[in-house]
Order: C-alpha cells, then sequence, then structure tokens
C-alpha cells in the first residue's frame, strides 16, 4: 500500500517536467543566408514593407519606430536611419529615449557635430529633461571642450534646474580647481535654493577651500538671509528644522574654532528665537556642560522642563496639575508670554462633561481663579480683570446644571475693592437669582451685616428659608439676628414658625434643637410659662425620651414660677439700688421648685410604666435618685428607695435563639399584676389574627 503511494505522490521535479513537456514550442526564425546584392536588396525592401505598414496602423508605437532605426543601423544606411529618427520624432517630439538613441547612433558611429545638433534641438524642445543636459554635457566634457561644457552649465541653470544640476557644476568646477567660479554658483544656488542645505554645503566648500573668515562670513549671511525672508518661507516643512541645524551647525564650528564667546552668542540668540526648540536646548546643555557657567545650566535645565511640561499639556489637556506647574515656570522665568499661557489655559482645557460638577471641573475654575488673581494683583488691569469674570461667568459655567459660588462672591469682593458696591449687590442678587446656594446667601448677609443694613438681611435670610425650610441653621440664625437687634417678638415669631409641622419639612432632630435653642431663648427672656409650654412640645417631638424628661425637671427646679417671680421683682422696692438693675437679682430654689421637678419625674414615671418600657424607666429612676441625693430630705429619699426596682433576668426568643437580658420589676407593678393590660391583649389578638390569615392563605 504505502508503495502505491509512493508511486502516486507528486513531487517538483514531475511538475516542472510535465510542464516542460506540455508546453508549445516557440517558432523559430528561419536562417537566411544572403547569397548576393539581389537577394539582400529584396530582404531589406520586405523588412521595409513590413515596417512600413506596420506604422501605417499604428504609427505611436515608438518601439516598433524604434526597431525601424535599429533595423537600418544594421544596414549601416544611416540616411535612411536619420530618416527614421526625424519620421518618429515628428510623430512624439517628447520621447526622451528616442532622442538618446538618435543621439548614440549618431556618437556611435562619430558624427559628432550631427550629434550636438541633435544635442541642442533636444535640450531646445525639452530643457527640463536633464538626462539629455547630461548626455550634452557628457559628450563636450569627453572631449575635453571645458567652455562649452562651462556655457551649457550656465545656460542650464538659467533654467533654474533641479539641485543635482547646480551641484554637477559646481562638481565640475571643482575637478578644473576653477574655486572663484565654484564661488559664483553658489552664489547664484543659494538664490535659487536658499534652503539651510544649500547654505551647509557652501560651508562644507569653504572648509575644504576657504578661509576662517569665509566660513564665517557664509554663515553669518545664511542665517541673516533666512530670518530675512522667515515669512516667505515658512511654508516650507523644513525650514525651522533647517535653521536650527544651520545655526547649531555654527555654533560648533566657533567651538571648534575655540571662540567659546561667539558660541555662547549664537546658542543665546537660537534659544531666544526658538525657545521650544529640543534640538536647541539640546545642543546648548551639552555646551554648557563642557564651557558654559551655573546660570546656563539652569536656564537649559528650565527651557528642558519647559517642554516636558508643553508635551505633557499636548498629549493630555485636561491635566491642571500640570497646567499649574507650567504657569508657575512661566511667571516666573518667563512672564512676557504669561498672558498667552493663562489664555490657552483657560480656552483649551475646558472639561468635556457639561452636566455635572466633578473635580475636573474644580481644578479648571481654580486656573480662571488664578487668572483673576494675576491680573488684579500682578498686572494692576482693572478693566481686563472685569471682563475675564463677565467672560467666565457668562461664557464657561453652565449655571443651569451647577455654578461655582466662590466666582461670584470674588467677583462681588472685586467690585467691592473698586469702591462699586452698586454693582457688587447687583452681582449676588443676581448669582441667587439665577443659581443660588447656601454659600451665596452667607456671603450676601455678611456683607449686608457689615454695612448696618438690617433691612435687606431681613429679606435676604426670608429668601434664604425659602430655598432652604429645613436648614435649621438659617432659623437659628435669623432668630438671633432679631434677638441681637432686641426684637423678642420677631425672634419668637421665627422660632414658633421653625417648629410648626406644616410649614417646613425638617428633620425631627433638627427641630429637637431649635425647641432647645427656642427654650433657651425664653429664659433669657423670663417667659417660663412659655418654655414650660415648650418643654410639653419638646416631649411630643422627642418622642418622651427620658433626657427630655430629666432635662425638664432639672428646668423646673432651676427657674422660678409666677408667684416666686411676682415676690422677686413686684415687691421690692422700685427706688432701691438694688431693684433698678434686674441682672443684680438672684433666685434661689425652694422646696416648691424641687416638688415641681418631682412631679415632672412622677409623670415620666407613669408614662413609661404604662408603656411598659422598664428601661427607659429605670434611666429616668436612676436620674431621680440623683436628684434626691442632691436636693431631697430625708422623707422623699425614704419614699422614693421604697420604689426601688429590682433587677431580675429574663429570657427571650429572638429568631429562634433564646437571649437572656435585663429586666427591672417595681414594686407597684406587683398591684397590677392581676391587672389585664387591655392595650397589650389587644396586640397580642391582633397579631395572632394576622398569623391566621396568613395560614389561610397558604392552605
Amino acid at each position: 500500500m504505502s508503495e502505491e503511494q509512493d508511486s502516486t505522490q507528486l513531487s517538483v521535479e514531475n511538475i516542472l517536467s510535465d510542464v516542460y513537456a506540455r508546453r508549445k514550442s516557440s517558432k523559430t526564425q528561419p536562417k537566411i543566408d544572403i547569397q548576393d546584392i539581389d537577394e539582400l536588396r529584396e530582404l531589406q525592401g520586405r523588412k521595409r514593407k513590413e515596417f512600413e505598414s506596420y506604422l501605417k496602423r499604428n504609427r505611436l508605437d515608438m518601439r516598433q519606430w524604434l526597431r525601424y532605426a535599429s533595423f537600418e543601423l544594421e544596414q549601416h544606411d544611416m540616411r535612411r536611419a536619420r530618416s527614421v529618427f526625424e519620421r518618429a520624432l515628428l510623430v512624439n517630439g517628447a520621447h526622451i529615449p528616442l532622442w538618446i538613441r538618435y543621439i548614440d547612433s549618431e556618437i556611435k558611429y562619430k558624427y559628432l557635430n550631427h550629434a550636438r545638433n541633435i544635442l541642442d534641438r533636444a535640450i531646445t524642445t525639452l530643457p527640463r529633461a536633464d538626462k539629455l543636459w547630461y548626455k550634452y554635457l557628457f559628450l563636450e566634457e569627453s572631449l575635453e571642450n571645458w567652455e562649452i561644457v562651462r556655457s551649457l552649465f550656465n545656460k542650464w541653470c538659467s533654467l533654474e534646474p533641479e539641485r543635482g544640476a547646480w551641484i554637477s557644476y559646481i562638481n565640475f568646477e571643482i575637478r578644473q580647481q576653477k574655486y572663484d567660479n565654484v564661488r559664483d554658483i553658489y552664489e547664484k544656488f543659494v538664490l535659487v535654493y536658499p534652503e539651510a542645505e544649500t547654505w551647509l554645503e557652501w560651508v562644507k566648500f569653504e572648509s575644504i577651500y576657504g578661509s576662517v573668515e569665509s566660513i564665517r562670513n557664509i554663515y553669518s549671511m545664511a542665517l541673516d538671509t533666512l530670518i530675512l525672508y522667515e515669512s516667505t518661507m515658512t511654508q516650507s516643512e523644513h525650514y525651522e528644522q533647517g535653521i536650527t541645524k544651520l545655526a547649531l551647525s555654527f555654533a560648533q564650528w566657533e567651538i571648534s574654532e575655540r571662540e567659546y564667546e561667539r558660541a555662547a552668542t549664537i546658542y543665546k540668540i537660537s534659544r531666544d528665537k526658538w525657545p521650544n526648540d529640543p534640538t536647541v536646548i539640546k545642543s546648548q546643555d551639552e555646551y554648557n556642560k563642557s564651557f558654559g557657567s551655573v546660570s546656563d545650566i539652569n536656564d537649559t535645565l528650565i527651557a528642558k522642563r519647559k517642554i516636558n511640561y508643553e508635551n505633557e499639556l499636548e498629549n493630555d489637556v485636561l491635566n491642571y496639575y500640570s497646567w499649574m506647574l507650567y504657569i508657575d515656570l512661566i511667571q516666573k522665568y518667563y512672564s512676557k508670554d504669561i498672558i498667552n499661557v493663562f489664555e490657552r489655559a483657560v480656552t483649551t482645557s475646558i472639561p468635556n462633561q457639561k452636566r455635572v460638577k466633578n473635580a475636573q471641573w474644580r481644578r479648571y475654575i481654580y486656573l480662571w481663579i488664578r487668572y483673576f488673581t494675576f491680573m488684579e494683583l500682578d498686572k494692576n488691569d482693572v478693566e481686563g480683570c472685569r471682563i475675564l469674570y463677565k467672560r467666565c461667568l457668562n461664557k464657561i459655567v453652565p449655571h443651569s446644571a451647577f455654578t461655582f459660588s466662590k466666582i461670584w462672591i470674588m467677583y462681588s469682593e472685586f467690585e467691592i475693592r473698586q469702591n462699586n458696591l452698586p454693582l457688587a449687590r447687583r452681582i449676588l442678587g443676581r448669582a441667587i437669582g439665577m443659581c443660588p446656594t447656601k454659600k451665596l446667601f452667607k456671603n450676601y448677609i455678611k456683607l449686608e451685616l457689615k454695612l448696618r443694613e438690617f433691612d435687606r438681611v431681613r429679606k435676604l435670610y426670608e429668601k434664604y428659608i425659602e430655598y432652604t425650610p429645613s436648614e435649621k441653621n438659617v432659623w437659628l440664625e435669623y432668630s438671633k439676628l432679631e434677638e441681637n437687634l432686641g426684637d423678642e417678638e420677631r425672634a419668637r415669631g421665627i422660632f414658633k414658625l421653625s417648629v410648626q409641622d406644616n410649614v417646613t419639612d425638617m428633620p425631627i432632630v433638627s427641630q429637637l434643637s431649635i425647641l432647645d435653642k427656642f427654650i433657651e431663648f425664653e429664659t433669657e427672656a423670663q417667659e417660663y410659662d412659655n418654655a414650660r409650654s415648650l418643654y410639653e412640645t419638646y416631649l411630643r417631638k422627642g418622642n418622651y425620651a427620658p433626657k427630655i424628661w430629666i432635662s425638664y425637671a432639672m428646668y423646673e427646679s432651676s427657674v422660678p414660677t409666677a408667684t416666686q417671680l411676682i415676690e422677686l421683682y413686684g415687691n421690692n422696692d422700685s427706688d432701691s439700688e438694688e431693684s433698678s438693675d434686674e441682672d443684680d437679682v438672684e433666685f434661689k430654689p425652694t422646696e416648691e421648685n424641687f416638688d415641681r421637678a418631682r412631679k415632672i419625674y412622677e409623670r415620666g414615671l407613669e408614662y413609661f410604666k404604662e408603656r411598659e418600657d422598664g428601661k427607659n424607666r429605670f434611666i429616668l429612676f436612676q436620674s431621680y435618685e440623683e436628684f434626691e441625693e442632691k436636693f431631697g430630705t430625708i422623707e422623699t429619699k425614704k419614699q422614693l428607695t421604697e420604689k426601688a426596682p429590682k433587677a431580675v433576668l429574663r429570657v427571650r426568643h429572638q429568631n429562634g435563639i433564646q437571649k437572656e437580658y435585663t429586666d427591672y420589676v417595681f414594686p407597684d407593678d406587683s398591684s397590677t399584676a392581676g391587672k389585664i393590660n387591655v392595650s397589650r391583649f389587644l396586640s397580642f389578638a391582633k397579631k395572632w389574627k394576622e398569623e391566621e390569615e396568613k395560614e389561610g392563605d397558604t392552605q
């Protein structure tokens, strides 16, 4: 089986042999033996008829014309060959291979004058065909006709050909050792091709055949010319690269001549002209390391940092950290460019997200803030700074989505520094109308407080409360303002309004905090009955927490009753010095005040007893004990001791797990042990009914 597979397997040799066997054999041209002149003429006539008949059908086939001319040349019939060439040139005079074959045939048979005539016709007909010019020049130079070659080069260069023609002319004159002629050629060459490459070739020539002064003059003339015509030459892609290369070459040459001061001057001019060119900075750095001072090295390092920052910002324009460092560098070392850098920073680095106030926006706004600060403090350009504020607020910040209160505040403070208070007010008013924030309200209120414009402050607080009615600090600040102004009724009205349930959606914690301040206010105003009613509200809103009961009791023990107030102030002699100043009257709590406090404690204990809240009841009882220890009598202490609870360890089931906890049993609980707790019974019945309904649904 394997032998059969080997016999049928194809190989490269089998394929090639099969292809050679099957290919068609090409028709070989019959070999014709010419016996006499008649047979030759017959053959020539037949071939000419074939060429002519073909060219009648396709006269544009230049290869056929070349074959026809080659046939005549093989027959040594130069006259007929010229005729064929001329006829072909009439058909297509721009076919360069035809001209070359025509010229080569004349040179081959040593018809040099004919060849010159044809070359003259060729370069006149096709003056931009470099091959024809090179053919002509090669012919004349091989015949050592130096003047003819020079005249041909002059004629060719007058047409401003490609660089290769000029270089060939220069090389020809160098071969002839005509160095002055080479300089004349370079003078024309740099006018036609004023690129740095041309000047460097001239410098290379002078470095071999010229002097030091001639090289320096050419370098200087090259730089002056290129800088003078900079506006017309900047369209070239390699202009800046070439001129920097030329300048650095000049500096390196001066270093080679040990003219270090000249080299340093060239580097300085180059840095001023192209401050961001890495090639210039690198070359100057190398020079400074070898020949420069410490300050020169620092300048180079600063320039490197500048380029690094610019490269970073080119790759990531939203890198605000690099922008800040870049601005620091420019402001310190390149102060004349700082305005352009600021403009580029705030124009090109606008965040892409227009609807969300993210970290990018905050960093971007700090660029504007730094711009404002620079324009006002460093440049002292008040009008320019004002224009920048308007530009930022009107065109940059999307106030419909979010705003930056700091910019509005800075703008208003700027106008205040310019003694333009009405405009500052309009700015803050516009900000509050367009995009109100807590910071804007606080700043505007602070401004009007400094100006003692209290009516304006009241209006601002009203707007502030409309904006954030659930913010407790706004209510407290507003009430504090009215209290400081001596308007107790307005302050009391603000307090009352803030704790009403149907006015604000303030969290209960904030309401309790306001109630605490309200009680302090009423206490300072000696409106103790109002404070007591507030404590009742405090208990209700605070869910009757033990600490509120304790606070209420302590309050009752420390403030006078209505009767005590009359005794303190009403019965005193109005003419006496002691009674003239109410602040000098000192109240000392009596047993009546302590009894009122005990009643509060008893109320609290009764409240927790009804709700079977042993834990909070025990906390309140402990505070009651401390109170009695401090203010109680032997009898009250004894009565309270009899009511002391006992700690009992109980077990409860929670999520199928037994947990021990400490419960407190009061002595008076035993008297009600036989009584049915209706509320608790109803709660158990309701729970049982819900469980029954769930079981019915599952069945």
